[in-house]
């Protein structure tokens, strides 16, 4: 329920620029092509300077500009072009980039399209919502069923040394059984950046429910370990890293009350809802790579 509504069901190419478009995805036989995953990198960048070009930052924004475009067909398909929000929206938005004099810069029919586009999948989202709106029961039944996943839960603040091989995780063990400082300890052997940063120690607590439902191998080892406690045999991750394993602190979690909960609940009810509906129109899409 947390995913995001352009979040992508559907695995996508590998994808690198280009001096010359070419067409890198087809959507229900629309193109998508290379500089228009060019314009968005650029974009990102401009506003972000230290956004780094990459391959995997093109395939993220191709596959949410593929999620874009099923919805905004599927919008076009239902006709909520055609509703009166949708066409004032749309006249403000002229009538701005008219006053600003945008509507004259060069780029600005490429910016236009995106944010049509844009303005098509929230129309398409606020479609599912009025379709499928979430009631104050839904709201209630879900806060009870997370008020019974989470009661009588633990949180903890887990600390983490990544070393590339078994050696290292061995002697950084070696070195918390000598009582030595767990930070000083990961900044000395992990092999992560940040975490050669902040000593290994992550800012925010993670729920044991949550941590074995996500990472069911870190939580077997962490699980029975109380605050100041480490794991003593490096755990492998099957891509050439070794971990060891710190609590920082542990502390009974929490169950807020329900008039705290409940926004956050609708709003991820709603977040399903609208990813449900998108997962649907990609089982029934022609998605197709180029070749």
């Amino acid at each position: 329920m947390k995913k995001s509504y352009i979040a992508s069901a559907a695995a996508l190419l590998v994808v690198s620029g280009s001096l010359m478009a070419q067409t890198i995805v087809t959507v229900n036989g629309a193109k998508i092509d290379s500089k228009d995953i060019d314009y968005q990198v650029k974009l990102l960048q401009s506003q972000n300077p230290q956004v780094q070009d990459s391959p995997m930052l093109r395939r993220n924004l191709t596959e949410r500009q593929v999620t874009m475009t099923l919805v905004a067909q599927e919008a076009k398909r239902l006709k909520l072009e055609q509703s009166a929000e949708y066409k004032q929206a749309l006249e403000q938005a002229r009538a701005a980039a008219k006053q600003s004099g945008e509507d004259k810069k060069p780029g600005f029919t490429q910016q236009w399209s995106a944010f049509e586009t844009a303005l098509q999948n929230q129309a398409y989202i606020a479609h599912v919502l009025r379709s499928n709106p979430v009631t104050e029961n839904d709201v209630k039944k879900a806060y009870g069923d997370f008020s019974k996943f989470y009661q009588g839960s633990h949180e903890v603040q887990l600390g983490e040394i990544l070393t590339r091989n078994a050696a290292d995780a061995q002697k950084a063990i070696a070195d918390l059984k000598a009582k030595k400082d767990f930070k000083s300890v990961a900044k000395q052997y992990t092999a992560d950046p940040r975490g050669k940063q902040t000593g290994g120690l992550n800012a925010a607590y993670v729920n044991l429910k949550d941590l074995e439902q996500g990472a069911p191998a870190v939580y077997a080892v962490v699980k029975n370990l109380n605050k100041g406690g480490y794991t003593t045999t490096p755990l492998e991750d099957g891509n050439g890293l070794y971990g060891v394993f710190y609590i920082n602190d542990k502390r009974a979690a929490k169950v807020p009350d329900y008039e705290t909960a409940k926004n956050g609940i609708a709003q991820e009810l709603q977040a399903a809802r609208v990813d449900g509906a998108i997962e649907s129109l990609y089982r029934k899409a022609k998605i197709q790579n180029a070749k």
